[in-house]
């Protein structure tokens, strides 16, 4: 899911929400919440300005000029990347959302970027994309290995607990293991009953009645609008260090926006 369709989607949810929390939250908090960019962003930006990257899913509004974290208008170029040519979201072969820099566009899983060269781009974008992926791992997998040495991979997920997985509990990182171990695909329905039960539909008019969100839900190898996995900093932290990142930044943003940056650390110089 793009971060432009999520936040249309629970633009009105935020409003209710976040007044009554401002009212309960310390001073730290409140100024977390109400910053313009995300946390670690000063350090990120250099990986960014003049540089090319790839952006799974998109575009994006949270990385264009304004957003929490702007990209589009500091990029020399950005290439992306979709699982088809049209989505329920979006069009790929949209310019106008990426901004002029906009590069290739190639069709592909997330977690199989074949036609994309080892170390191809200087930094790698995700936003609300993971939690769509069935197999996290091998996508983080993938995103990693078409990201140069030294080069950023900035992934965003959902907060749940703002969002209409609130309900639902964390997925474990044994189970993403799990996953990745068997092979999982992305027709996978491991966790349609669980979803079916606990998706809030009050906090997603999109997705209709019940009935209609689980044919949605039984279509979803072809729509991917389902939420596969919930994840909170702590498990997204362990997925890049299972992936071989240096963490740089680790952020919870409002309004329901989990932020980590990543770097491909640089090969050691073996001493001759």
């Amino acid at each position: 899911m793009t971060g432009a369709t999520f936040g249309t989607r629970m633009r009105y949810w935020d409003s209710k929400k976040y007044v009554s929390t401002l009212r309960s939250v310390a001073h730290g908090a409140v100024r977390r919440i109400t910053r313009r960019r995300c946390g670690g962003y000063e350090v990120a930006e250099g990986y960014f300005a003049g540089r090319t990257g790839l952006e799974i899913g998109g575009p994006s509004t949270i990385f264009r000029k304004g957003g929490l974290v702007p990209v589009y208008d500091r990029c020399r170029r950005i290439d992306s990347c979709n699982f088809s040519v049209r989505t329920i979201w979006s069009n790929p072969g949209e310019k106008r959302g990426f901004g002029p820099r906009l590069g290739r566009q190639f069709v592909a899983e997330a977690g199989n970027l074949a036609g994309i060269a080892d170390g191809e781009y200087e930094f790698v974008l995700a936003s609300h994309v993971l939690e769509h992926v069935a197999n996290p791992l091998r996508a983080l997998e993938e995103w990693k290995r078409v990201v140069a040495p030294g080069g950023l991979l900035v992934v965003i997920v959902p907060d749940r607990r703002w969002t209409f997985d609130h309900r639902r509990p964390l997925t474990t990182f044994e189970h993403l293991e799990a996953d990745y171990r068997s092979g999982v695909s992305e027709d996978d329905l491991t966790h349609l009953d669980e979803i079916l039960a606990l998706h809030d539909l009050e906090l997603d008019p999109p997705a209709g009645s019940h009935e209609e969100f689980r044919k949605r839900c039984l279509s979803n190898a072809s729509i991917r609008a389902m939420h596969h996995h919930v994840f909170n900093p702590e498990t997204m932290v362990r997925i890049f260090s299972w992936c071989g990142m240096h963490v740089v930044s680790t952020s919870v943003e409002a309004p329901f926006h989990i932020v980590v940056m990543g770097e491909r650390a640089a090969p050691s110089i073996q001493a001759s």
